[in-house]
């Protein structure tokens, strides 16, 4: 049976699924979370016994104010977390994701603002993801690494939050250097392999094309 903690999982995924534009239903949360569905049942069930979400007649979860005020709290402190433990700590995404997830039910909401004030209000957090209270439009133009033609150079513009779950392909970009504001052009995709290669800087990077559908992109010199 999950924690309260744990809880407080199931209710951050079905919010970055609604902010996502995603339909929420159990086997999304399952896929985002690496859980099995039984578990996530007896999570949502018990979250609406919370009042936290409802279930319409197609079994479509939906946060309810109280579950979603709750929910954008965690996210707010999580994200606010992160770009401390990056920028002033100098850890990597992939430590300060694990080390996020811990901190966000350490300190409270002052806590949180004073931490915001501190760096000056970051709009995102490292991933390019909007920190709830500090940008509430972000805006985004929505087309993925996947979908750049060969020879066309964009600007990485932010991981998918429902990606930062995947802690090697948070290391691997890391490793590479392929974060929100790296400009890269795309040199080839191979779909039969299931990869494309980008070019940032002198360097080639390797990615899967799964992995590549996951970080939002912009046209170079876009605003």
């Amino acid at each position: 049976m999950p924690s309260a903690h744990g809880l407080d999982e199931y209710l951050e995924a079905v919010y970055i699924l609604e902010v996502e534009g995603i339909s929420v239903i159990g086997a999304r949360v399952a896929d985002l979370l690496g859980v099995r569905a039984p578990s996530v049942t007896e999570a949502l069930r018990r979250l609406e016994q919370r009042g936290m979400v409802v279930m319409d007649d197609h079994r479509t979860i939906v946060l309810t104010p109280q579950g979603w005020e709750r929910a954008e709290g965690l996210i707010r402190r999580h994200r606010l977390a992160e770009r401390w433990l990056t920028d002033v700590l100098a850890l990597d995404w992939a430590d300060a994701d694990v080390e996020a997830h811990r901190l966000e039910h350490a300190f409270s909401q002052e806590v949180a603002d004073r931490l915001s004030a501190m760096m000056g209000h970051p709009r995102t957090c490292p991933h390019g993801n909007p920190i709830p209270g500090n940008w509430p439009s972000p805006g985004f133009c929505g087309l993925s690494l996947d979908q750049v033609a060969p020879g066309e150079a964009v600007e990485v513009e932010r991981l998918l939050e429902h990606a930062e779950v995947d802690q090697k392909l948070l290391k691997y970009l890391w490793q590479h250097q392929i974060l929100p504001g790296t400009l890269v052009t795309m040199v080839e995709q191979l779909p039969g392999a299931g990869t494309l290669t980008v070019r940032r800087g002198q360097d080639e990077v390797v990615l899967g094309i799964r992995a590549a559908s996951k970080i939002q992109v912009r046209p170079a010199g876009g605003d």
